[in-house]
Formats: structure tokens, C-alpha cells, sequence
């Protein structure tokens, strides 16, 4: 049996599918990593029994539901990104109409779920969670000192600072808003110059105390960073486990890093007040810093630099206390089960290997594929660093580096 898997960012994707491919293989079940600008060459080559998407968007990855199911593709969605699940969030991740066509969807949650089965979509959910948050990942916790020593910072930006993937004319970025009617979001721009501001000012009161790791998120440019902050820690690596061995506390905002820290005990402290906020950016409460059913709000409030100070004197198990009382790490679980994802996957695929005939590889689209890649490596390399390639060493390198 044969199964591609397509992967839209490599940074946050990779986890365990190193260990998922080793399990399968052993079953005579090979699993193929394909990122989405290949997708259509990728199945006519591959030939597969079982599409996996991590999306439903419509420019992303529609088509690919469309174009499997017509060729009587099973198809499965398991969701790259997750933890948002009010009604209009996942009303948007889960179209109607694309579910009707899609075999399984393998959800983080029952609060992920919660909205497919109550659509009359139950026999298509499994709660699978999702391979980041495996329980194998947490079989190492993190160390529990005393005293706080490291504090942990991951960043939020996508514009001022963004890498290849995300750097935008700004003024045209604001034009395009605009014009569209969705300046709403130019809040969220905004956001950015201030979580900046906010950070500058917590580092210069806090920085010559602590060890400062700074996490630069995937979607900007470490080298910004490394310039606008060179006395401090800048981390160099992809994996937020390594990130999180070494840190005791977390000055979050609503990242899901809240979800990964609090998964290894490990206290999240949020600088939400610290950030002058444009109102259309709070009136969100699907996705912005007060979401609901959101990371953001699984963090200790100070209202100020002097609680934060406060705060910070106080020993790692005391804030593990209060992040107990408050329920946090109950309801990070909640957001994203800790369960045996490895195990449920492998099973599941195992099943529909029994019912399943053999296919061949279509090998004369060899060719369109080499040609589809070299273009997309020749013209294209600055918009796709989050992009997996099979054939690329760094890339295999990274996929076995975010093993179990």
C-alpha cells in the first residue's frame, strides 16, 4: 500500500513521521512526503491508495480532495494547525463540502471533533491527536530547577520581520487589505510594531538577570532578530523540544508554544498587557489574543512589569502551582490530546491495507516531476523555505531530527 502525505510547513509537520514511515514500512505500507506545489505530479507518480492533506483551504489544498476523490482516492485531513475551535473557526477548517468527499478526518481533540460530529460527520472522525504531541515526545520532561534561570521567548511576527516565506511590500500588504475590505487585519500588523515595543522594554528591565532564548517563529527571519538583539540567546535549531529542554519559563503571548510548554510542565507567563492592542485585533474572539478555545488565555496575567518582576521571583514549582489551580495544563490536553498518535495511525492505516489492491508507480511522469521540482528550485527557492523535499538531504536530515 501506498500513502502520500503532503506537508505545507515542514517546521511544524515533520514530527514523528520519521518514526510513522519506519512502523508502516515494516507493515510493507511506504509513506511519501510531498510538499503541496507538487501535489498533482506527486499522485499521478506515486499512484497512491490514501491521500493525507493538512488543510481544506480553498487555494491550498481543495483541488488535491477534488482531484483524488475523482480518481477514487481515499482521502484523509489532519490538520496542520490546530487549538482555535469556535464555531467560525472551524466552520472555515472544515467545509462542508469537502468533508463530504473526504474518507477520515483525524482530529487533535474532542473539542476539535466536536463540530464534525455535530454535523452528522461522526463516522468519519477519528480523535487520532496530532504525531507533535504523541506521548512519546514527553517520556523526557523538561528540568524542574528551583530557581528561575532561563526564560524561553517565542516570537509572533510574520511582516516586519518575515523571512522568505512571509516578507510583504508593507504598503502593498495595506493596499490589498484595504481594498478587499479586510482592514480589520491591518490590526494585526500593528500588533507586530508593539509586541516589538513590549519586548524591547521586558528585556531591558528582565535581560541582565535571566538567560534569555529567544525563538524566532518560522515565518521570520532569524537574522533580524540576531541583529536587533545580539547580547541575547537567538536559538538556532527547529525543534521546540530541544528549545524547551533548558527553559523554566515561558513570556508567551497566544502562541501555540503555550500548548508545547505546558505539555512538559513548563509555566507560560503571558505579556499580553504589555502590548498596546488595536481594538479590531481584542474584538477577535475566534482567533486573537482572548480566543475562547485559544492558547493565549493558558498563561499567568501580570498586569504590569512589577508583577512580572514578582513573578519571576518566585520558584518554578510555585508557578507550576498556579498554573495548576488555573487549570492549564488539563486544559492544554483539552486543546491537543497526549495520547499514542503513533500507535492509532499505524493501526488505522493497517486496516485499510486489508482492503485494499496493489498499484504500480507510474513511472513516465518521472520526468514531469524532476521538471515540476527544478522549477520550483530554480524561480521560486525564496517564496518555499517552508517547503519539504524528498530528495533534499537538509530535508531528511530535519525529518529524522524531529523523530521520537
Amino acid at each position: 500500500m501506498k500513502i502520500i502525505w503532503i506537508i505545507d510547513n515542514k517546521f511544524r509537520e515533520l514530527y514523528g513521521l520519521y518514526d510513522l514511515k519506519k512502523n508502516l514500512l515494516e507493515h510493507k505500507i511506504e509513506l511519501f512526503l510531498f510538499n503541496i506545489p507538487v501535489w498533482k505530479t506527486a499522485i499521478d507518480l506515486v499512484n497512491p491508495h490514501i491521500v493525507v492533506v493538512p488543510n481544506l483551504a480553498k487555494r491550498s489544498c481543495e483541488p488535491i480532495v477534488k482531484y483524488a476523490s475523482k480518481k477514487k482516492i481515499k482521502v484523509f485531513m489532519h490538520s496542520s494547525e490546530g487549538m482555535f475551535y469556535t464555531e467560525e473557526v472551524q466552520r472555515d477548517k472544515y467545509p462542508i463540502h469537502l468533508i463530504k468527499k473526504i474518507n477520515k478526518v483525524l482530529a487533535w481533540s474532542k473539542m476539535d471533533a466536536k463540530f464534525l460530529i455535530n454535523k452528522g460527520f461522526k463516522n468519519k472522525v477519528i480523535i487520532s491527536g496530532n504525531l507533535k504531541f504523541s506521548k512519546e515526545n514527553y517520556l523526557k520532561k523538561a528540568k524542574n530547577q528551583k530557581k528561575i534561570k532561563v526564560i524561553g521567548i517565542p516570537t509572533h511576527s510574520r511582516v516586519i520581520s518575515g523571512n522568505g516565506i512571509s516578507k510583504q511590500n508593507i504598503p502593498s500588504l495595506i493596499r490589498h487589505l484595504v481594498e478587499n475590505h479586510e482592514a480589520a487585519r491591518i490590526g494585526y500588523l500593528t500588533f507586530e510594531i508593539y509586541y516589538i515595543e513590549a519586548l524591547v522594554k521586558i528585556l531591558k528591565e528582565i535581560g541582565k538577570n535571566f538567560q534569555i532564548v529567544i525563538k524566532v517563529s518560522p515565518f521570520e527571519d532569524r537574522k533580524i532578530y540576531e541583529k536587533a538583539f545580539p547580547e541575547f540567546n537567538i536559538y538556532q535549531g527547529e525543534d521546540i523540544r530541544d528549545f524547551l529542554k533548558d527553559i523554566d519559563v515561558i513570556l508567551n503571548v497566544y502562541s501555540s508554544t503555550s500548548v508545547d510548554a505546558l505539555k512538559y510542565r513548563i509555566p507560560v507567563i503571558s505579556i499580553t498587557e504589555f502590548i498596546d492592542w488595536d481594538k479590531s485585533v481584542l474584538a477577535d474572539k475566534n482567533r486573537g489574543p482572548v480566543a475562547k478555545h485559544g492558547a493565549g488565555i493558558l498563561s499567568i496575567q501580570p498586569k504590569n512589569m512589577t508583577e512580572l518582576k514578582k513573578l519571576l521571583k518566585k520558584s518554578k514549582k510555585e508557578l507550576i502551582k498556579l498554573c495548576e489551580r488555573k487549570d492549564f495544563f488539563k486544559k492544554a490536553d483539552e486543546l491537543a490530546i497526549t495520547s499514542g498518535t503513533l500507535d492509532t495511525l499505524t493501526n488505522l492505516f493497517l486496516e485499510y491495507k486489508k482492503k485494499i489492491s496493489p498499484s504500480n508507480f507510474n513511472y513516465f511522469m518521472l520526468f514531469k516531476y524532476v521538471a515540476v521540482t527544478l522549477r520550483q528550485v530554480l524561480f521560486r527557492r525564496k517564496r518555499i523555505k517552508q517547503l519539504y523535499d524528498f530528495w533534499s538531504f537538509k530535508d531528511r536530515k530535519l525529518l529524522k531530527s524531529l523523530k521520537f
